[in-house]
């Protein structure tokens, strides 16, 4: 007896294709929320450790953010018999791509481009003039978080700083992030749920 075969037609793909264009056009679709916050990280200048304070101020769009900051820092230095004092502050705007994110881990993308001064006194030989000269920092890396308890976790990243023209000097290197996070935004969500229960509704 002759036997047949059954010819079962695949089943329709449930997957579409997906890249970075079709997920930040997906974002921006969705109404921003504002976000500011204190933006630090540590890093080398001259191989001596340091830390850049920042505070920054932007738009969130879930996927992607976009922000805009003030940074500073300082740090001396002995060369022979003078005393010099580096500082360094810029204005620096900020781009961030989400790379994975699920409730427990977050792996976020980053650029920054910024333009500031950079500031050398020399503190014991007075006959050598204070200068003041322009410098753009250009950094980017990855960062992330591990969230342990509901409103907190830990984060860390890497990444790397090139600073351009002659105010740059010294100014590029290395920066990492490393210390404990919170997750502000799950602290008002579950107020907010609370409130409502009580007839408040909070904006």
């Amino acid at each position: 007896m002759a036997q047949t075969e059954e010819v079962v037609a695949p089943l329709p793909s449930d997957t579409v294709a997906w890249n970075v264009r079709d997920s930040i056009n997906m974002a921006l679709a969705q109404t921003p929320s504002y976000c500011m916050w204190f933006d630090s990280r540590n890093s080398f200048i001259s191989t001596a450790p340091v830390n850049v304070f920042g505070l920054r101020y932007g738009l969130s769009w879930g996927k992607i953010s976009a922000y805009t900051g003030y940074y500073f820092t300082s740090f001396n230095q002995t060369n022979g018999g003078d005393s010099v004092q580096y500082k360094f502050s810029y204005l620096s705007s900020t781009y961030e791509y989400r790379l994975y994110k699920t409730h427990r881990f977050s792996l976020t993308g980053f650029a920054q481009l910024g333009g500031g001064i950079r500031t050398v006194n020399h503190l014991k030989n007075e006959n050598i003039a204070n200068q003041r000269q322009f410098f753009m920092p250009i950094e980017f890396g990855v960062y992330g978080s591990v969230r342990f308890l509901r409103y907190f976790g830990v984060g860390g990243g890497l990444g790397t700083r090139i600073a351009l023209f002659p105010g740059g000097r010294n100014f590029s290197g290395p920066i990492y992030y490393l210390g404990f996070t919170a997750f502000p935004w799950t602290f008002y969500e579950d107020v907010r749920r609370k409130a409502k229960k009580h007839r408040v509704n909070l904006p």
